[in-house]
């Protein structure tokens, strides 16, 4: 055991050593540690001013090259407009000028030519109203005179046809008769068939066997006489 022991002690002493200056590394390091710490402030003194000092700033400012006035472009001045309230004015002053009364001449002779303006109204619608009633009475009596003349022709047709046989009683045969004056025929003829041939042509012949047909004398009734329209029955 001693020769073991003493083989391993030749190696104790370096590791002893270097522990050492571990150590004495490590202390070496607070010792300078220690000195690197700030020193404590130094005292210092406070001055109190009851209103701030001015501190004049020098303001840097821009130099800029003078600009030329441009002369504004000369305009014609407008002619002065009246007043609003001038105009005003002037409408109710001329508003307050009353009309002159017309005179007691003026009056009476408005109210002449308003009764002669009425009268000649009413007078007119007098005019008016008699010539309708004329113009319908002439019309009512032209009317019944063209009918009495039309009943007059027909019924001396009449007279005149040689009734074919077997025609009903129901057969109507229409012509346009053109008459000359005094009643003479010019021409017959057959607007509508009766539906029997027979009878239309007995009809015809009796128109012209029955002329002169009546025709009234008055030369007014006459021109409604030149065309007629006739209706023939059995």
């Amino acid at each position: 055991m001693n020769r073991a022991s003493s083989y391993r002690e030749p190696y104790l002493f370096p590791a002893g050593a270097l522990a050492l200056a571990v150590h004495a590394a490590f202390f070496a390091l607070l010792m300078s540690g220690m000195r690197w710490q700030p020193h404590p402030p130094e005292e210092f003194s406070v001055e109190l001013w009851s209103n701030l000092p001015v501190m004049e700033v020098a303001q840097q400012q821009d130099v800029m090259p003078p600009v030329e006035a441009v002369p504004a472009p000369v305009t014609k001045a407008a002619p002065p407009q009246p007043v609003k309230a001038d105009i005003e004015m002037r409408e109710k002053k001329v508003s307050k000028v009353e009309p002159a009364k017309p005179t007691e001449q003026e009056l009476k002779a408005q109210r002449d030519a308003e009764e002669q303006r009425q009268l000649a109204e009413y007078s007119e619608k007098r005019r008016q109203a008699e010539q309708a009633r004329v113009r319908a009475e002439v019309d009512a009596a032209t009317a019944a005179e063209v009918g009495r003349y039309q009943d007059m022709i027909r019924s001396k047709i009449r007279r005149n046809i040689v009734m074919p046989p077997d025609v009903p009683d129901s057969a109507v045969a229409e012509f346009k008769v053109t008459l000359l004056p005094g009643g003479m025929v010019m021409d017959a003829l057959l607007q509508k068939s009766s539906g029997n041939t027979a009878y239309d042509d007995a009809a015809e012949r009796a128109i012209y066997k029955a002329q002169p047909l009546p025709v009234p004398a008055d030369s007014g009734l006459q021109k409604m006489f030149r065309e007629l329209r006739l209706t023939i029955r059995p």
